[in-house]
């Protein structure tokens, strides 16, 4: 485990390296008045995985993997500001192990949310909204034999909140974000106890594996903490982010318990465009 660490850890110094960091920032005076703002971000960094599926192994491994994050936030074009659109994506890959066996995670989701806007005072806001999730991926043991990968597939409806908060730290804006995604409602792929992929795909043996999820058989959820800080020098303007996120996926269905925790640190770069008319981009660096 210590090897692998090692080379998850090379891996990720070397994709913290790969955004571009932009080298200059306009200024956007009062008479200049965008029609809507995107905040993008990308973060690279580690996760602790820890995986259990009793469809392949009744214990659970432990490991590490490489986390990445691609989030945009907009606002709407109606509303006044007060609608705010989300989509994130986001990927893990790493390995897990028990003793001498080893175990593969690869998971990835993709999540749109809608949130009306609260602007409690003029240092922070609270949003509030719906999201719809595609989330899937696999766990494969090789020493495993006839069944030797589990595969996960879930799409659901949920609630979604945020808050957002603006401090002053010298002469800069500093942002602490906290979000959190309840699933509530959606459809998972669940194979049956014993009932094998081959059965299943070749011979069409359905039977139950698409089962309606819920907080009762499903419970999971997504929490995110994220820390923007603005880093300016003579030539050169950007914000960085460091956040953290909590990922909780786990169900038990159809006499089969599962579930994925991951925790990863991740860090990058913050970009903010203000769209004017004609489609003419400014780009800034104050988030949100």
């Amino acid at each position: 485990m210590n090897r692998i660490t090692a080379i998850i850890t090379t891996l990720t110094l070397t994709l913290l390296v790969l955004p571009t960091v932009s080298k200059g920032q306009y200024s956007v005076s009062d008479s200049i008045r965008p029609e809507r703002i995107v905040v993008k971000s990308t973060t690279y960094g580690l996760t602790n995985i820890n995986s259990l599926d009793t469809y392949l192994n009744g214990k659970s491994f432990n490991g590490a993997g490489l986390h990445l994050q691609h989030e945009k936030l907009r606002d709407a074009r109606t509303g006044n500001y007060r609608w705010k659109y989300q989509t994130m994506f986001s990927a893990t890959i790493g390995l897990t192990a028990l003793e001498y066996r080893s175990q593969s995670v690869g998971m990835v989701a993709y999540s749109w949310s809608g949130y009306h806007c609260f602007n409690i005072k003029k240092s922070l806001k609270l949003l509030a909204g719906a999201q719809i999730m595609v989330e899937g991926g696999a766990l494969y043991i090789a020493s495993n034999g006839n069944n030797p990968v589990s595969a996960k597939l879930r799409t659901t409806i949920g609630a979604t909140g945020m808050a957002i908060y603006h401090f002053p730290v010298g002469k800069s804006d500093w942002v602490a974000r906290i979000q959190a995604d309840i699933p509530l409602a959606g459809a998972i792929f669940a194979p049956e106890f014993g009932q094998s992929y081959y059965e299943i795909f070749t011979y069409g043996q359905i039977g139950r594996t698409i089962a309606f999820s819920h907080p009762g058989n499903s419970p999971s959820v997504k929490c995110l903490l994220s820390l923007d800080i603005p880093l300016r020098c003579k030539r050169h303007s950007t914000t960085l982010r460091v956040a953290y996120t909590a990922d909780i996926y786990q169900s038990h269905i159809n006499h089969i318990r599962s579930h994925i925790y991951r925790h990863a640190i991740t860090i990058g770069f913050v970009r903010t465009i203000l769209k004017i008319k004609h489609e003419n981009k400014l780009k800034a660096y104050s988030p949100y």
